[in-house]
């Protein structure tokens, strides 16, 4: 498959930004397992070329990369500061990722104290015992389990495959899934704060992790996973002192808007890949 014409994406930084886990370049090319499904992409300026290990549908590709939102307008909505701005220009093109919801709670349940080197890691073992085997191309990968299958297996074999405490929690929200505890289709029509209030009923989901499936995989892009990257920068970009992270929403979305989400996603990566993002010269553009 082709998709071409396609503005302001850049595949690169997309999938290098902390928001998916199950995405691998290989020579000038990314793969990874979207519902099931092997894909393999390559970006050459506008265009985009697609294969996959079975037949994915346009419609899918454009909602999973967002490429249908008008990410001009929300860039130049939250471009208030200097410092914004050089992050938005250093990684001009990032979408935020429309990811299926089920692998987006239990990911971010295993995110929790975890760097994404580990998160990958404990992905994999566990798609390796519960998931399905994939190939394409000559590579291997699986599908990511399902609620009924992690449900079956029970905490012991999660614990095995070495999420410590977190097997009790995925193990958990697999459970309520399966029994149509925790309905995902009537969470997909909810509100922003009614969709972060039920998945908050889920045990070890607090408001970051909530945040977070709200923000890449159920296109809230108010919500704002405040994190320990997030709260550094805000504390020491923006606010100069300590904060809570209920602080640092409120100042957040009072300063950036209804896109916070967005704005959040950009300065994360911009403090991952640039070591000063917080020394003098930083801190003085906010003043400019």
């Amino acid at each position: 498959m082709i998709i071409e014409n396609v503005h302001m994406f850049n595949l690169k930084y997309t999938l290098e930004s902390g928001q998916s886990f199950r995405w691998n370049k290989v020579d000038d090319a990314y793969y990874g397992v979207v519902e099931g499904c092997i894909l393999k992409i390559q970006q050459r300026e506008g265009t985009l070329f697609i294969d996959s290990s079975r037949k994915a549908e346009h419609s899918e590709l454009v909602h999973y990369f967002d490429l249908s939102r008008d990410l001009s307008a929300i860039l130049t909505e939250v471009n208030v500061d200097a410092y914004m701005d050089r992050a938005i220009n250093r990684f001009w093109g990032m979408r935020l990722l429309n990811q299926e919801l089920w692998e987006t709670i239990a990911s971010f349940i295993l995110s929790q104290n975890n760097n994404m080197a580990r998160i990958r890691g404990l992905i994999r073992s566990l798609s390796e015992k519960f998931g399905q085997k994939l190939t394409f191309e000559g590579y291997v990968d699986y599908s990511f389990p399902t609620p009924e299958v992690l449900t079956d297996a029970g905490v012991d074999e999660i614990f095995a495959c070495g999420t410590g405490y977190r097997a009790s929690y995925l193990w958990h929200a697999a459970q309520n899934v399966a029994n149509g505890d925790l309905d995902l289709d009537a969470i997909k029509r909810m509100s922003y704060s009614e969709a972060k209030m039920e998945l908050m009923k889920l045990k070890g989901i607090g408001e970051k992790v909530a945040d977070c499936i709200c923000l890449f995989s159920l296109e809230h892009l108010e919500a704002l996973p405040v994190d320990v990257w997030i709260k550094r920068i805000f504390e020491q970009i923006y606010l100069r002192k300590r904060a809570t992270p209920r602080e640092i929403r409120e100042f957040a979305r009072d300063y950036f808007g209804e896109f916070v989400g967005y704005a959040q996603q950009y300065l994360f990566h911009y403090a991952q890949n640039e070591p000063s993002w917080a020394d003098a010269e930083h801190l003085a553009l906010l003043s400019k």
